[in-house]
């Protein structure tokens, strides 16, 4: 017997650090590891040690005789992942490096972390591994931490949801402090926070929604908003009173996307009245050779008694592609299932649409794209992605994300190091990535804090240089 990993596979790569085969890919060290949806293991050397079970935090992990009908395609996967990959690859374990740890000689490291989410539950557990003295606080403007896995995460996803347990070892250590129901930016300055801190670390995601058409829609919901409430109302068995009804557009070709249409298609969603909603028509700008959402998602969407179809704009799908996005996509452009009594829902993708106008026409919602194509719905949800919100005292570039190398935060105009400034999260990469990424993004942007208080120390022994990092202290000069 062997394991399967299946699609909602988070990719923090914790399988990868305990197989004693090592036949878990691709590694974080592979070139293709940030290109795959999810992880593969190897059918030929997993010996169901079942250690990867164990470690798996999003539960993503299953033996291959416990897979329903609808997860054996991932058995497929996996075949064709090793079938395609080259021969020669090692099957040696490799050995764990344990992480660089640090001291400060001027007594313990203070560390504020600017946010509660993913990113700050990783990155204050790298740091936790590094040193024993270090003093960690961690500002959220929430009453609690967990970020998105908290509130926004669709609750069908119930393994990615419940990596919240993550944040219970590393949150409840003495040496972090929560602080809830803080507004950095607003309560308390980040000029402050430098004062008051060695080390400042924004880990204040991308939590501004993206603007599309008018500023105010009656009908319209932000994508995040709805799966919050369809969340809350799934927990106590009813569903969430929210659209006009009973037609719903979304704009956005994302996985958030598609959680929204597959919550509305179990009900979780349902009109003010109570009714159910008929119809969701998803806008989406990717083409339909590239879609922006992963495998995983529509494939669970097609799994629903629902009516899903594919109206792309250009080129149909590639019947002869070999990525499963294209044949499913093929096979229900040329076989569409037939029409049952028990789907009272019609959902269908749109590719190709970049919007240009979107506005209020006599009470209903109208929607119109680059390619002169008109979409009226009652109600619209915007599924556009995010970009972070400005703050005092930190650099952004043009595309909305912190200015930085690496993590090491840097001025906007001169390109220089902000001493003592870090970033992680989406607000250092943009609004992409799943929950896993964050832990690679961590540990990047640790070890730059890491390498920068070396060079302080040193330099304070007067054993190297002074670095260009070497004013990241709370009296140094700014």
């Amino acid at each position: 017997m062997t394991h399967v990993i299946l699609g909602h596979c988070c990719k923090d790569a914790s399988c990868v650090r305990v197989c004693p085969q090592n036949c878990i890919r691709p590694t974080p060290e592979d070139p293709d590891f940030g290109i795959v949806e999810h992880l593969y293991i190897d059918p030929a050397t997993c010996i169901d040690c079942s250690a990867c079970v164990q470690a798996c935090p999003a539960g993503a992990i299953r033996a291959d005789s416990e897979l329903t009908d609808s997860q054996r395609l991932y058995a497929r996967r996996t075949r064709d992942f090793f079938a395609d990959l080259p021969g020669a690859r090692s099957r040696v374990p490799r050995p764990l490096g344990l992480p660089q740890a640090f001291q400060r000689a001027g007594g313990p490291l203070r560390v504020a972390v600017v946010g509660g989410g993913a990113a700050a539950m990783y990155t204050v557990r790298e740091l936790l591994q590094r040193s024993s003295s270090i003093r960690i606080t961690v500002f959220e403007q929430h009453t609690e931490v967990g970020g998105l896995l908290r509130t926004a995460v669709s609750s069908d996803h119930r393994g990615i949801r419940n990596m919240i347990r993550l944040f219970d070892v590393p949150f409840s250590d003495d040496r972090v402090e929560t602080r809830t129901n803080i507004r950095v930016g607003l309560e308390v300055s980040i000029a402050a926070l430098r004062r008051e801190f060695d080390v400042v670390i924004l880990a204040f995601g991308a939590s501004s929604p993206r603007a599309v058409g008018e500023s105010s829609i009656p009908g319209a919901h932000q994508a995040i908003t709805v799966l919050s409430a369809a969340n809350s109302a799934a927990r106590q068995g009813i569903a969430a009173r929210l659209l006009r009804g009973p037609t719903a557009l979304i704009v956005g070709g994302g996985n958030v996307a598609l959680d929204v249409a597959a919550a509305i298609a179990k009900r979780h969603i349902a009109t003010r009245a109570g009714e159910p909603i008929t119809q969701v028509v998803v806008v989406a700008r990717s083409p339909v050779q590239r879609p922006s959402f992963t495998f995983s998602a529509v494939h669970e969407l097609a799994e629903l008694d629902i009516d899903l179809s594919i109206a792309p704009d250009g080129a149909p799908p590639d019947t002869g592609s070999a990525d499963p996005v294209q044949r499913l996509f093929a096979e229900l452009a040329g076989n569409p299932r037939p029409r049952t009594r028990s789907r009272k829902m019609a959902v269908s993708l749109w590719f190709g649409n970049e919007v240009t106008s979107l506005r209020a026409v006599g009470g209903r919602v109208q929607l119109k794209t680059a390619g002169q194509r008109t979409f009226i719905a009652d109600s619209v949800i915007y599924a556009t992605g995010f970009t972070s919100a400005p703050m005092t005292g930190v650099p952004f570039t043009d595309d909305g994300v912190v200015s930085n190398r690496r993590g090491r935060v840097v001025s906007a105009d001169t390109g220089a190091p902000i001493a003592g400034l870090y970033v992680v999260g989406w607000a250092k990469r943009g609004a992409r990535g799943g929950v896993g990424d964050n832990r690679r993004c961590a540990v990047e942007t640790v070890e730059r804090i890491v390498a920068d208080q070396k060079n302080i120390g040193e330099s304070d022994s007067g054993q190297g240089p002074t670095s260009a990092y070497g004013m990241g202290h709370a009296g140094g000069q700014r």
